[in-house]
């Protein structure tokens, strides 16, 4: 039995959404995708939500997933709220996929919605500092927070421990990813971050942890993103060209980064890609992938994605960025929606949105974007939580 992705819908990240809550956001989304499925609401026998944790801090609301099913057409249908940091889209379309191969559900509502950046400060009279004081509980508020001031140093202390262990990447092979993300967002109507760098613009930007700099960090966004996933025999009734989970793979690791015996290593994200590649019988990733959309919430961590994605030996990341393997034109792209450097970012709908750009690129209705598709299969990673301690990944084929 195989599970298909038969409808999409996406919205433009934004830095905002000024005018619209994330429960109107989610409708948005879970229209275009119903439209998108040609099925109405009463065809949907569940919803998965992927609502990050975080959300509770962000809009004041401990039950978002509740607020969101009235809102959205689902009353009275089954629903399960995921919840997992920045892997949580991920893992929202694994928990869609279970739900049909269990049989509970011959179609499934994937939705997410991430929005934050109402939060006001009336003293000072501008944005609050409490959306990025939330994204740091996503961290061990016992031992991590109190030493890192802000998100993007978890990550950068992954990069800073690669390139003391391995001598890799170097900050211009960083900048080169940037220049990249930015440039293939340039043809991404839905991205937020579509800029014409240079290698200098980056390493002239702002320094903000570490070897990271301005423009080697996504932006923080507000966004939404569903997507309608069938059983085999509903997806082949329902679309003429679904496109099929082939391989899911996840893994935890230690959630104290001190204690990981593999610093400057992203173990969770080697596992779960082996994992999700043993599923889809996927044996040599570089050679039968047309191409990877990866969780670049740093460009030094796209870098560190590729070895432990199967493409490369630890450290040597920085040589398929030289090599151009992962441009758009190369061998193997790598996030040419954009990414999260490009496009934006939010925890909950950003997996969500990034498999359906990929389900795009696979029906070859990407645009600007689109890649060649040779072999017909792709890969979605994500990674986040404490330490950097979960990640998911999903290999999606179009037969």
């Amino acid at each position: 039995m195989k599970v298909g992705i038969v409808g999409v819908g996406l919205i433009p990240w934004k830095s905002r959404y000024p005018d619209k809550t994330y429960y109107e956001l989610a409708l948005d989304v879970t229209k275009a995708a119903l439209a998108d499925a040609k099925i109405s609401p009463a065809e949907v026998d569940n919803v998965v939500y992927g609502l990050s944790d975080l959300m509770v801090a962000w809009v004041r609301q401990c039950c978002p997933a509740t607020t969101v099913q009235d809102y959205i057409g689902m009353a009275g249908k089954p629903s399960v709220h995921v919840s997992a940091g920045a892997v949580t889209g991920a893992m929202a379309v694994r928990q869609g996929m279970i739900e049909i191969l269990s049989g509970m559900s011959d179609v499934t509502l994937v939705v997410g919605s991430g929005k934050g950046m109402d939060l006001y400060d009336p003293d000072t009279q501008k944005r609050s500092t409490a959306f990025l004081k939330a994204i740091m509980l996503d961290l061990d508020t016992t031992w991590e927070v109190p030493v890192e001031p802000l998100a993007a140093a978890n990550f950068a202390f992954v990069v800073q421990s690669h390139i003391d262990r391995f001598g890799a990447p170097t900050e211009e092979q960083m900048a080169k990813v940037s220049v990249k993300n930015h440039g293939n967002a340039l043809s991404n109507p839905l991205a937020q971050s579509g800029l014409d760098l240079t290698v200098e613009d980056v390493m002239k930007s702002r320094r903000v942890a570490g070897p990271i700099k301005f423009y080697d960090c996504c932006l923080y966004s507000e966004g939404a993103a569903a997507l309608v996933l069938a059983s085999e025999e509903r997806a082949r009734q329902l679309s003429p060209n679904p496109i099929w989970i082939e391989g899911v793979g996840s893994s935890n690791r230690r959630s104290y980064m001190p204690d990981h015996d593999e610093l400057g290593r992203l173990v969770c994200q080697h596992i779960g890609a082996q994992r999700a590649y043993q599923m889809a019988g996927i044996r040599n990733p570089m050679a039968e992938l047309d191409f990877i959309e990866t969780h670049d919430l740093l460009s030094g961590i796209e870098l560190i994605s590729y070895a432990e994605l199967g493409l490369c030996a630890p450290g040597d990341g920085g040589r398929l960025i030289d090599e151009g393997v992962t441009l758009k034109s190369g061998a193997l792209p790598v996030n040419p929606s954009g990414g999260m450097i490009g496009c934006g970012h939010v925890a909950g709908c950003s997996g969500i949105s990034r498999i359906g750009e990929i389900t795009r690129q696979l029906r070859g209705e990407a645009g600007g974007t689109q890649v060649p598709i040779r072999n017909g299969k792709a890969l979605f990673s994500a990674i986040g939580g404490p330490a950097i301690s979960q990640s998911c990944s999903i290999v999606l084929g179009v037969s």
